[in-house]
């Protein structure tokens, strides 16, 4: 094992149509500054994940795309399960999160059965949510862009990281709705933007977890001062949008 900080991106050709690779460039970008060494290593099908693996970061896909990466996905199972049973950080969005499921229910009643590394099952319908979705989690605000045409049922167990105060959000959640599901340290979001830049408490809260476990000091400082103030105003923008009387999410 070395010093650095590994990242691993899968299948960043097939699942990486939403801005993906931002996310693990805000990961890495935020330990360069604070001086952690990083490796960034991208896995397509039939690649080996590094053993040293410290953060898994999947993207968002067509149905097309889910279709190619499933079968392979399905052979790294036991190795995915050990990987988020070990503690260590995983971080999927949309067509991913929904691979990493129990499984997917298509509209043409066919399904694609997942990994089950999270506790809900995914329907899609045929009424796609689409605009700015905001939610309070533990670690602060988590502001992004949803668009999807899938609703999520949770399992008992399941533990919900947001709930939702504006958009639509992925699964009923109390009386409103809820976002991202997480186990461990592994998140599973319907959260675009790219999610992690703009939300730089959530990249801290899954460094902070990594950087741990290893043994390395991390934290953000005067370092992280601009990246900063640059997400705070597009956080500021898009909330000041949402809360205008002109706001509305989109169904098609």
């Amino acid at each position: 094992m070395t010093d650095a900080v590994r990242i691993v991106q899968l299948y960043p050709v097939e699942l990486g149509i939403t801005g993906d690779r931002g996310n693990v460039r805000a990961l890495q970008v935020r330990l360069e500054r604070a001086g952690v060494p990083v490796e960034v290593t991208r896995v397509g099908i039939g690649e080996a994940i590094p053993a040293d693996a410290d953060i898994l970061v999947f993207g968002n896909g067509p149905l097309s795309a889910m279709r190619l990466v499933v079968d392979d996905l399905r052979a790294r199972s036991a190795e995915l399960e050990a990987f988020v049973a070990s503690g260590r950080s995983l971080f999927s969005i949309g067509a991913s999160a929904e691979l990493l499921s129990q499984g997917v229910d298509l509209l043409d009643g066919d399904t694609l059965e997942g990994l089950g590394l999270f506790p809900f099952r995914v329907a899609r319908t045929r009424e796609r949510n689409v605009g700015y979705i905001i939610a309070d989690t533990p670690d602060g605000r988590v502001i992004g862009f949803e668009d999807h045409a899938s609703r999520w049922a949770l399992g008992a167990d399941a533990e919900v990281y947001g709930t939702v105060v504006a958009g639509r959000g992925s699964f009923a959640h109390g009386e409103g709705s809820g976002e991202i599901v997480r186990r461990d340290q592994a998140f599973a979001s319907n959260v675009q933007g790219p999610a992690l830049p703009l939300n730089p408490q959530w990249t801290d809260a899954i460094l902070t977890a990594a950087t741990a476990r290893r043994g390395i000091e991390w934290s953000a400082g005067d370092a992280h001062a601009h990246l900063n103030e640059y997400a705070e105003g597009a956080r500021t923008t898009i909330e000041r949008l949402v809360h205008s009387k002109d706001f509305r999410t989109i169904g098609l």
